[in-house]
């Protein structure tokens, strides 16, 4: 949902900066009537009355008429001497001939050069040619007048065509009498020519014609950098909301584990020195949740002791053992290796009938408290009954507990005082097994102890037997 809402924001936001893009301007309208097409067709309006006045001119009629050389001759100068630029010839109607005292244009310019000192080469000029019928007074047509008129400045006419480089391409094309074109000038961007349709401007009263390509951006060119910014933006916006989600919930998983943790160690009566949250929003139940746990933990430590504490020799009863024993057979599967040891005192009986109940009491206790005082402290003792004792030890196999029972038998006082006179010899028998996982009840390893034991008793006391099968 907040991606969603995010994406379309970011939609919103891209569309605001498509609208408020500075917008392309189009191609001058000029284009579509150009000052330069109005100039060209001004001059060949000037160029066509011209024509029609040469051809109604009192003088060219006589020329006409009577086809006499002075007479062509004397007309001839005269147009000259108007217009030098110009070039003007008088076909007769029939046969197409010039009349005398008129020559082609191209020999007009090349003997006007050779006079000047010239070279005699042409020069690459544009020219605009047109005819005018001559009639005469009857109406009969005589000939024509055909006018050639040099047009010098046409490049800088082209040259004005308001005609952005990038957005439009131009030529001035120039029709044949074989129907080919032929291209006079170019202007623009001429890749423009392969992407679009010209618009063909006409120049009245000429043979040239202007076609002009004008670029239009497709609409998927236009808005797809606008698209394509939108799609990226999308996909940034969706990475960071999922890492800030992902952050998010890798802490509170983070935290909800803490309290887990909290909860599972009240439940093992234990409590750690820091449970460390990085949500301040956990932080107060959590603290609440310790002080409580500290309170509980404190009088229930108090009343589990007093209760699997045995009375007498002060060590854990039997009930605890099998409590622990139990906790410590359900981690087998995970590989762990636990052992345990069966103790006996040796002649408990005789000193309870030699010396009486009280003497074989401070025997008990006494025998407690040096277990106590030569074991590690996470090895747990338990009194099962009368002057038999067990000690586990947790996480340790079989060949190291050996070791340790090995060194108890070592550290245990040789004697010690029951009664005001009364001194006896400290001395015990043991049975040693490891838990196996393949045992199917946890008192199997010490039925195997029991039973090591009894072998340690048959074989003289204050021995140790180790079995490790049924």
């Amino acid at each position: 949902m907040l991606v969603g809402t995010l994406v379309l924001l970011a939609g919103l936001v891209t569309a605001a900066f498509y609208l408020a893009r500075p917008q392309v301007q189009p191609v001058a309208e000029e284009l579509d009537k150009p000052v330069m097409a109005t100039q060209i067709e001004f001059l060949a309006d000037a160029l066509q009355r011209s024509a029609a006045g040469i051809a109604t001119h009192p003088q060219t009629l006589a020329c006409f008429e009577s086809a006499a050389a002075e007479v062509c001759q004397a007309q001839a100068a005269n147009l000259y001497a108007l217009n030098q630029d110009a070039t003007v010839l008088f076909v007769a109607e029939g046969n197409n001939q010039l009349l005398p005292g008129f020559l082609p244009g191209e020999t007009r310019r090349l003997i006007a050069d050779a006079g000047q000192g010239g070279t005699g080469a042409a020069a690459a000029t544009f020219s605009l040619s047109l005819s005018h019928p001559v009639r005469n007074a009857e109406g009969r047509r005589l000939g024509f007048v055909i006018v050639e008129q040099s047009v010098p400045q046409l490049q800088v006419l082209f040259d004005t065509l308001p005609l952005p480089d990038a957005a439009a391409y131009a030529e001035l094309q120039q029709s044949q009498g074989d129907g080919g074109i032929t291209v006079l000038m170019r202007r623009g961007n001429q890749a423009i020519k392969q992407r679009s349709q010209p618009n063909w401007i006409a120049l009245a009263g000429t043979p040239w014609t202007i076609a002009v390509w004008r670029y239009e951006m497709p609409a998927i060119e236009s808005i797809g950098p606008y698209v394509l910014g939108w799609l990226v933006a999308s996909l940034i916006i969706a990475i960071l909301v999922f890492a800030v989600v992902l952050t998010v919930r890798n802490r509170v998983t983070d935290n909800l584990r803490t309290l887990v943790k909290l909860t599972n160690d009240l439940r093992q009566q234990r409590l750690r020195s820091d449970y460390p949250v990085s949500l301040t929003e956990f932080k107060p139940p959590l603290e609440t949740m310790l002080k409580l746990g500290k309170v509980m933990l404190g009088r229930q430590k108090e009343a589990t002791s007093q209760a699997r504490l045995d009375h007498l020799s002060q060590v854990n009863n039997r009930r605890a053992f099998d409590e622990k024993q139990k906790e410590l057979f359900a981690t087998l599967k995970d590989g762990w290796s636990h052992s345990l040891l069966i103790l006996d005192i040796d002649n408990f009986k005789q000193v309870n009938d030699t010396f009486g109940h009280e003497a074989g009491d401070q025997l008990i206790i006494k025998f407690g408290n040096a277990l106590k005082n030569c074991l590690r402290n996470s090895d747990f003792i338990a009194r099962l009954g009368g002057d038999e004792f067990c000690v586990l030890f947790p996480y340790t196999p079989l060949d190291r507990a050996q070791e340790l029972a090995e060194r108890l038998r070592a550290a245990m006082p040789e004697s010690v005082e029951l009664i005001q006179g009364v001194t006896q010899k400290l001395s015990w028998s043991g049975g040693m097994s490891e838990y196996r996982r393949d045992d199917r009840e946890e008192n199997e390893a010490l039925a195997r102890a029991d039973a090591a034991l009894l072998e340690a008793k048959r074989g003289g006391r204050n021995a140790t037997r180790i079995r490790t099968a049924a």
